[in-house]
């Protein structure tokens, strides 16, 4: 994972738990909200069944990394993947997946492909091909650090975007609280980008530049980061 790879163990630690901190945060206001409002004396079962829809519509699932991890290695149709890292440890997986097989390739530090063949009928292929194609993991702690929280804006634009229906996020921690920002990032560290999910949050289409820094503010490098999954 691009921040676990470059910082110290003390500042990637402290990362990690400044981001549970908010999302725990963010998920006991929610309960308490949902707390008020069960144990209210007013409303009837129809205003809550339309408050639920309601809810329900404008739900906000973020950006799940582990629904692309299961669609991996159990396909549900048919589609094109994707995942890039443009960095100086430079990722590219890219494979036309089925129910039933994989064929496609993975980049090579060279820049040679490594080619990819499973059948689901044959696990040990299907196993082997799968683990050269979740380098996805790799962005994991810096999605962390903009999911659920004001760096993602729901956008009013998603609609069918690679075959699949989904919501528009624009990412940007300039968007971020003073807190935030001190929690989450370093001085002069940003993540800023696009991504369109499923009402799961499952990512089928991802674009994200981000710099990492020192403490001091210097900077250590930028990443590049793009994901699709395309729906044949």
């Amino acid at each position: 994972m691009p921040r676990t790879q470059i910082y110290p163990c003390g500042e990637t630690f402290s990362k990690l738990i400044a981001t549970a901190t908010v999302l725990t945060a963010l998920l006991m206001a929610a309960a308490c909200n949902s707390s008020s409002h069960s144990n209210g004396s007013s409303g009837n079962a129809s205003e809550r069944q339309t408050t639920k829809a309601n809810n329900a519509a404008n739900s906000s699932p973020g950006i799940d990394l582990n629904c692309v991890v299961d669609h991996l290695q159990n396909p549900p149709e048919s589609f094109h993947y994707l995942y890039k890292k443009q960095s100086s440890n430079p990722v590219h997986q890219e494979a036309d997946i089925t129910p039933q097989t994989i064929d496609g390739f993975r980049a090579q530090p060279d820049g040679s492909q490594q080619p990819l063949h499973a059948t689901r009928s044959d696990q040990q292929s299907w196993q082997m091909a799968l683990a050269d194609l979740t380098g996805i993991s790799g962005m994991s702690s810096t999605v962390a650090v903009i999911n659920h929280n004001s760096a993602m804006q729901r956008e009013s634009d998603g609609g069918q975007v690679n075959g699949y229906d989904t919501i528009h996020y624009s990412i940007d921690t300039a968007r971020f609280t003073a807190t935030e920002r001190q929690m989450l990032l370093s001085p002069g560290e940003f993540e800023k980008g696009d991504a369109w999910v499923t009402s799961a949050g499952c990512p089928v289409k991802l674009t994200l530049d981000t710099e990492l820094h020192r403490k001091d503010g210097s900077l250590i490098e930028k990443l590049h980061y793009e994901l699709a999954m395309v729906k044949k």
